[in-house]
C-alpha cells in the first residue's frame, strides 16, 4: 500500500517494520488521508496534520513525543 512508503523513515528510526506501520497507520490514512493516497509525502503530511485524530498507535510514529533533557 502507498501508505508503507509514506512513514518508513520515522517507523525505520523507531525500530519498527513496515507491517507494523502499516498496521497501526493504515486505518487512520484511509479514513483521514484517502485522496492523498498514493502519493507518499502528501499522505505524511495529511497524517501529521490531522496528528489530533489519530490512533494512539498511528500518532507515535506520525509524531513521537519529543523527550525532554533531564
Amino acid at each position: 500500500m502507498a501508505l508503507m512508503g509514506a512513514m518508513t523513515a520515522t517507523a525505520a528510526g523507531q525500530g519498527l517494520t513496515l507491517q507494523q506501520e502499516e498496521a497501526d497507520c493504515q486505518g487512520d490514512a484511509m479514513r483521514l488521508c484517502g485522496p492523498a493516497i498514493p502519493d507518499h509525502a502528501k499522505i505524511r503530511a495529511c497524517l501529521i496534520y490531522y496528528k489530533a485524530y489519530l490512533s494512539p498507535a498511528c500518532r507515535a510514529i506520525v509524531a513521537p513525543k519529543k523527550k525532554r533533557p533531564l
